[in-house]
């Protein structure tokens, strides 16, 4: 089965499934996002315009993704899925708190330089409010299988591993108004190995129609744990994401 015909069976299984309950409730949330980044004169990705969608569904006891991402010299591709653990899992009258496990799995491909796979396995925390604040962090182990073009022929595969982090807070207001940050290791698209942290910084509008229109801005630091920082990438990006 060609990936074409893969995408396009799991946006019909997302769209058509009524499987999948909202984290707090069993309202149905299923979600399209369309994006548009900018990067700037720093890093790999410097001074180009990425093009990037995602659909996905989050539900009651499960939640996952399928997005991809690509300009005129990348592609990539990104599957995440997780489960909440029933006996780990506790509502309160405003709240929940649920810890959960995951996995995700990254491809990347550069135009005659290099192919890349990422697979991660993590636990998940997360506490959701009634009133509109969630606060999410995954922690888990990463391997990453990298084949250079130029040397492939010599060394066909190289390996590694390394610890993976992440936290997101959220906080949407009655009005609408949302303010998001996140900090971690990776991102959705990009997934450095350790001590390459990113840090992002959002704001969004969220009608009652379920449209949503959002701007962030995101800035890696190369060594940012172990050496003075310098900024390695600074991505600019807006979303467009309808919620059903």
């Amino acid at each position: 089965m060609s990936f074409k015909k893969i995408y396009f069976n799991l946006l019909f299984f997302f769209l058509t499934s009524l499987s999948f309950a909202e984290f707090n409730d069993d309202k149905i949330s299923k979600f399209i996002e369309f994006d548009l980044a900018s990067t700037t004169n720093r890093g790999i990705e410097r001074n180009h315009t990425l093009y990037s969608g995602e659909i996905g569904a989050v539900g009651k006891w499960a939640e996952g993704f399928l997005g991809i991402q690509a300009y005129e010299d990348c592609f990539d591709c990104t599957l995440n899925a997780q489960g909440w653990l029933p006996f780990l899992s506790w509502k309160f009258e405003t709240a929940r708190i649920a810890v959960g496990m995951g996995g995700t799995y990254h491809f990347q491909r550069y135009k005659k330089i290099s192919s890349e796979h990422d697979f991660l396995v993590n636990t998940t925390f997360r506490y959701k409010s009634d009133s509109g604040t969630t606060v999410s962090f995954w922690g888990g182990y990463a391997w990453k299988i990298t084949q250079i073009d130029a040397l492939k022929e010599f060394v066909p595969y190289i390996y590694d591993d390394n610890m993976q982090a992440m936290i997101q807070v959220d906080k949407i207001w009655d009005s609408g108004f949302e303010l998001y940050l996140e900090h971690g290791i990776h991102d959705m698209y990009r997934y450095p190995l350790f001590a390459t942290p990113h840090y992002l910084a959002g704001v969004g509008y969220n009608f009652d129609s379920g449209l949503r229109f959002a701007f962030d801005s995101s800035v890696r630091i190369a060594d940012g744990y172990t050496t003075p920082p310098y900024i390695d990438s600074w991505i600019l990006k807006f979303s467009t994401r309808f919620t059903f």
